[in-house]
């Protein structure tokens, strides 16, 4: 059996983790799902009723968020100007270059179609389907039916 010593230090570095993982996850500029700092050019955010729900680092990390509430949409960056849009109105390319080396996501938004195939020309890339809109939101399963 392992030495009581030798889990309690095992407990205390666990502890230590979790705990910056939590404050890092949830600090202004941080990744909400993996306490990344956000790039603002690549920021992906979950919007209802024209407010920021949860920021993401990339749109992988958006992918990955578990929950997308009832009338929730996604919203990128224009990787050209910065500006922000709607991800239903954005070109969304995949290419050799890497947006998060962390997460390895290679997918770009573009609010404009002749800049999304410039980077495509460029770097050998390929249009994608918004894939920000792969699942309905959790709450649009009909409710359980009543007896």
């Amino acid at each position: 059996t392992p030495h009581p010593l030798i889990l309690w230090f095992a407990a205390v570095a666990t502890l230590a983790l979790v705990s910056r993982w939590s404050l890092e996850a949830d600090r202004p500029g941080r990744c909400r799902l993996d306490g990344n700092r956000i790039h603002p050019i690549h920021q992906v955010d979950l919007m209802l009723d024209d407010r920021v729900l949860a920021s993401f680092c990339c749109v992988r990390c958006g992918q990955e968020w578990p929950e997308t509430p009832h009338g929730s949409y996604w919203r990128v960056r224009d990787e050209v100007t910065g500006a922000p849009i709607d991800a239903t109105n954005a070109y969304f390319v995949e290419s050799r270059v890497v947006t998060v080396p962390s997460r390895g996501d290679r997918i770009h938004a573009f609010g404009a179609w002749p800049d999304a195939m410039d980077h495509m020309a460029q770097y050998d890339g390929t249009r994608l389907a918004d894939p920000l809109t792969r699942r309905p939101a959790v709450s649009d399963k009909p409710p359980p039916s009543s007896p």
